[in-house]
């Protein structure tokens, strides 16, 4: 091996001869690092997870044509419905759901230029659109895809708000067309080019895709693969923003991330528009936005990204800024899913990352908090920055009076001779083992036990609660018992009644009883399938599978031969010990032909990697599945054979 200037390719012959010595005290290639719960191999997660990730998007969606078909008085109520700040997605059937989300890229689409400039056919969505709200976890009485759907609508009532797109009912004019006049734009939003509004739309319906209904102090207490893979940094959005690659590329999509020169600037955008919703960076991103507000000297593509952070955050928080009644059913379904979540955590034994309220005193006294301390800030510093959002800002201020005023009320309620301690808020939707069927990739590897998650991983149709009290079919499952041998405490009596199958069933709120119906989830069984209509590789999913199994088992094979990760060596400070100089006799492995990484999807440029680590981590390079396959022989050729081959693909 040699480059174009002659010199021969460094290879780690000191380090593969030390990994095959007697000692077997190697520290080579490996890519994983012993811990001391479990062992995690970080390259066999690696695969794992990027085999999880294929699988959940290669899967049949059995109407995607269908869901945005609509007789014509429907269309014309829900185009009046998203025209209005009072839209409430929670209350329309899935097919309207979806069809909802294609009619908001219809009036997109109504942009002079936006098909030339895309090269993208509005098509391309009618099936994009019905497979990405399958991928939503629709047991999540809050992070499913109405919320999606919510902030999509929020975000083009923005825009529409600043005069960056037209009237949703310019669709209910057959040809007509939209010209923005960018005078008359707020400032900021000005800055955006079509391709970037297109973006911010797509990260708004796609922003929470695969959600499992936990979040991000979850993933890294539990060392979910996920947050091992993404190393603890906004776990959940960048499985996200990797899901919403993989499906535009699935759709025909995949051109607006490849070309030349727009290519990078609508990748990096769409990753730094999604990755803004991770709560976690909040105020970094407030102390941004109010340099741009200052006239800080960013570079145009800054700007942009920071405008469309900035319209995205809103909308994802927009509830506060909702009507009353609608805000408030939101926070009911928050409070569910977290009650849910916490029901896990005590199980797990893990330490609590969310307090959901108890009474409606709670309920209000934490709206007041979030309110205070993360909507109306946010709302008002855009609104220094872009005047049309002014609007929101004061209705958020006005929903912040009535929650104070809510609060007064309940409270004196509580406090009089003939009130008591208030009845329960929520119940949990879900027990403990209804997350078995959350993207696999998002839970612990002890939570889901070989036994319970046999390969190939089948995904299905799976009907939603009809209310947020759970089903005695959920809470009296057959699930093969590693819950009967986890020793976990028992949770509060709060939450009690969700693993009681006798008790008697728990007060449904009104608000979030009658949601919606099918979705995609994860089976711990085999489900059989109808054939695909998207695809024409039906052998797909079972190639996947019989690449990873050889890959993993290989990995396993050299995690024996004692490879490890080492956290930071230098190749030429390896040396081979005598012992071990006899192993290079055995012939080589063929390489297979099979080229492509396991940490980028097909035709994706390294550096977008779905599952790449956090941004600014340092890369993991690419790593080849088949040649780690072991050949037929003994167990010391294998053995040989193997590392040999690994080798050669580690340093190609």
């Amino acid at each position: 091996m040699s480059d174009i200037m002659g010199r021969r390719r460094s290879v780690d012959v000191g380090g593969l001869a030390l990994a095959l010595s007697d000692e077997n005290h190697g520290h080579g290639w490996g890519g994983w690092e012993e811990t001391d719960c479990g062992e995690t191999r970080y390259a066999e997660v690696l695969i794992d997870v990027r085999a999880h990730t294929d699988m959940m998007v290669s899967q049949d969606c059995d109407h995607y044509l269908s869901s945005v078909d609509l007789d014509r008085d429907t269309r014309e109520r829900l185009i009046h419905s998203l025209s209005s700040w009072h839209f409430e997605p929670h209350k329309l059937p899935e097919e309207e759901v979806i069809a909802c989300s294609y009619i908001l890229f219809e009036a997109l689409y109504r942009i002079e230029n936006m098909q030339e400039n895309l090269s993208v056919s509005l098509s391309y969505l009618a099936t994009s659109l019905p497979h990405l709200s399958q991928l939503y976890r629709q047991a999540n009485t809050y992070h499913n895809f109405q919320h999606a759907l919510d902030v999509l609508q929020a975000v083009y009532f923005f825009l529409f708000s600043s005069g960056a797109v037209p009237p949703v009912t310019i669709l209910l004019e057959d040809g007509r067309t939209w010209k923005c006049e960018k005078e008359l734009c707020d400032p900021l939003v000005s800055l955006l080019t079509n391709e970037d509004i297109f973006a911010l739309c797509i990260a708004a319906v796609g922003h929470d895709v695969g959600h499992p209904g936990l979040n991000n102090a979850f993933m890294k207490n539990a060392r979910t693969p996920l947050a091992v893979v993404y190393d603890d940094k906004s776990v959940l959005e960048q499985m996200h923003y990797s899901l919403i690659l993989q499906i535009m590329r699935h759709h025909n999509l995949g051109r607006l991330l490849d070309r030349p020169v727009a290519g990078p600037q609508f990748r990096k955008l769409l990753l730094g528009t999604v990755l803004a919703t991770d709560m976690g960076i909040h105020f970094d991103f407030m102390t941004e936005f109010r340099r741009l507000v200052e006239g800080a000297d960013f570079p145009e593509l800054k700007k942009r990204i920071l405008v469309c952070q900035a319209l995205i955050k809103c909308a994802d928080i927009s509830n506060p800024s909702r009507p009353y009644l609608v805000s408030q059913h939101w926070a009911a379904a928050l409070e569910s899913e977290w009650s849910s979540q916490l029901l896990l955590e005590k199980h797990l034994q893990l330490p609590p990352s969310v307090k959901p309220s108890d009474s409606r005193v709670g309920e209000a006294n934490g709206q007041i908090w979030f309110n205070n301390m993360f909507a109306r800030p946010l709302f008002e510093l855009v609104a220094t920055g872009i005047p049309s959002l002014g609007e929101f800002a004061k209705q958020t201020r006005e929903n912040l009076s009535l929650w104070q005023a809510r609060a007064a009320e309940l409270l004196a309620e509580q406090e009089s001779p003939q009130g008591g301690l208030g009845t329960p808020l929520t119940w949990p939707s879900q027990a403990p083992n209804d997350f078995l069927n959350a993207f696999p990739p998002t839970l612990p590897e002890s939570f889901r036990t070989p036994d319970e998650w046999p390969y190939p991983v089948s995904y299905h149709h799976h009907h939603r609660l009809s209310s947020v009290a759970p089903s005695s079919a959920s809470s009296s499952s057959s699930t093969p018992s590693h819950y009967e041998s986890c020793e976990s405490s028992l949770p509060s009596p709060t939450f009690s009644p969700v693993l009681e199958p006798a008790a008697s069933p728990p007060p449904v709120s009104p608000s979030i009883s009658g949601l919606l119906p099918p979705r995609l989830e994860v089976s711990t069984q085999p489900q059989s399938r109808a054939p695909s209509v998207a695809s024409n590789a039906p052998s797909t999913s079972t190639s996947v599978f019989s690449i990873t199994n050889e890959a993993t088992a290989a990995i396993r094979a050299a995690y024996k031969a004692s490879v490890r990760k080492k956290k930071s060596f230098h190749r030429s400070s390896w040396n081979p010990s005598p012992t071990a100089v006899s192993a290079f006799d055995q012939p080589p492995l063929p390489v297979s032909t099979f080229g492509r990484s396991p940490v980028s999807p097909a035709g994706s440029p390294a550096g977008d990697s779905p599952l790449s680590l956090s941004a600014g981590s340092p890369s993991t390079g690419t790593m080849t599945p088949s040649p780690l396959t072991p050949s037929d022989g003994n167990a010391a050729q294998t053995r040989t054979g193997l590392l040999k081959a690994a080798l050669v693909s580690a340093s190609s």
